[in-house]
């Protein structure tokens, strides 16, 4: 499979950006430790620059995160920067403060759709968020889809609220909501420390058919993405997906630092700003500094990114290095595989690696486990 990215060429289509680790919100899930701002944030200068080089490096669609990114003074500045250069520009926000001003910069800013969190209905969101937040953040959602614009929502996936997405997905629907993104809520950050809140592996054999349900349910008007840390394979794996890579509609395996790029808000760069750093006690996700070389430098670096584009099957462990799927899929999410096991190649969270282990052969659209699969499946602890 990494032959065939190799052909493709790798180029940063999608990037997020930490505009400020700021936030006026503690959520029992931040996998970022976000609060205050880092001491060493990038200036309006050094961003446009940052700005400049993604356009040069055909970044298709750039996602304005932190922190809460409306906390930084000048983030519509920068994302009109980006839209003056053709790349499309959204932003994901927890809403606790969305006022005229900030929908005022949004048009400004030109961006294409406006990104919301929301964890539940209120008593689910409130508990993992704020008391209040869930009234605040529903309220920057009606205003927005009033006002015209394309609203979407990411929800994390917990103990708390994963009984209730029918309801919840109907909720958004009700209120206008075009897009639904769906994904695991994974032990780093302050969810390293709620563990409790997190979802066994085998409810995986659940909540992923409930998702494509979801996505087939939603169908144009409103719809249903499951996220990179959500799957693999099985009976429901197609319509889990919402366009894979071309043609080819299953999960392709992590493309951090192939096709995704993530940027700290201190200039770091990442394959995927979800990869731990200093704030985890980190160093080896990050590839570079803008302050030290050119973006696009740190890009095309052939030394960059070796995590995933010079990837080999022979550091696949346990039951990804003898899985049907391992050279497609290499280990899944990047991020879920660090978080869930002290070896990111051998992660749990894999819904054909559940089947296999509690024997549910009915789940795997004919896959038949080999001896191989399940011996090592039968080795897994929960």
């Amino acid at each position: 499979m990494i032959e065939l990215l190799e052909r493709i060429g790798y180029w940063p289509c999608y990037c997020v950006w930490e505009l400020t680790l700021a936030c006026n919100l503690k959520c029992l899930h931040c996998g970022s430790y976000a609060g205050a701002k880092r001491e060493t944030e990038l200036t309006l200068e050094e961003s446009y620059r940052v700005a400049d080089a993604l356009a040069e490096l055909r970044c298709e669609r750039v996602t304005l995160s932190g922190g809460e990114p409306t906390l930084h003074p000048e983030w519509h500045l920068i994302g009109r920067r980006l839209t003056d250069r053709g790349v499309g520009v959204n932003i994901i926000s927890n809403g606790w403060d969305w006022s005229e001003e900030q929908f005022a910069r949004a048009r400004d800013a030109g961006l294409t759709n406006l990104g919301f969190s929301l964890d539940g209905l209120e008593p689910e969101h409130d508990r993992v968020r704020r008391r209040g937040s869930f009234e605040r953040a529903m309220s920057a959602i009606d205003r927005g889809v009033a006002a015209g614009w394309r609203v979407a929502v990411v929800s994390h996936i917990n103990r708390i609220n994963m009984r209730g997405l029918h309801e919840l997905g109907q909720h958004l629907r009700d209120h206008g909501v075009v897009h639904w993104q769906l994904q695991l809520g994974l032990p780093s950050g302050h969810l390293a420390a709620n563990r409790e809140l997190v979802i066994d592996p085998e409810d995986l054999l659940w909540i992923v058919p409930l998702v494509a349900e979801l996505r087939e349910q939603g169908g144009e008007a409103f719809e249903v993405v499951g996220s990179h840390t959500l799957g693999y394979y099985g009976k429901w794996e197609r319509a889990l997906r919402r366009l894979g890579t071309g043609p080819i509609d299953v999960w392709v395996g992590c493309r951090a630092g192939i096709h995704v790029i993530g940027i700290e808000s201190n200039g770091n760069v990442k394959g995927c700003l979800s990869l731990p750093s200093a704030m985890h006690g980190e160093e080896r996700f990050v590839e570079g500094s803008v302050r030290d070389r050119p973006l696009d430098r740190i890009w095309t670096d052939p030394r960059a990114f070796d995590r995933n584009r010079a990837f080999d099957a022979k550091l696949l462990a346990g039951f990804c290095a003898v899985c049907r799927y391992r050279d497609i899929c290499r280990g899944g999410c990047s991020w879920a595989g660090y978080c869930h096991a002290t070896d990111r190649y051998d992660n749990p969270y894999c819904f054909y690696r559940q089947a296999v282990r509690l024997g549910r052969l009915d789940l795997l659209d004919g896959d038949v486990p080999t001896e191989d699969e399940i011996g090592a499946a039968s080795q897994i602890e929960r």
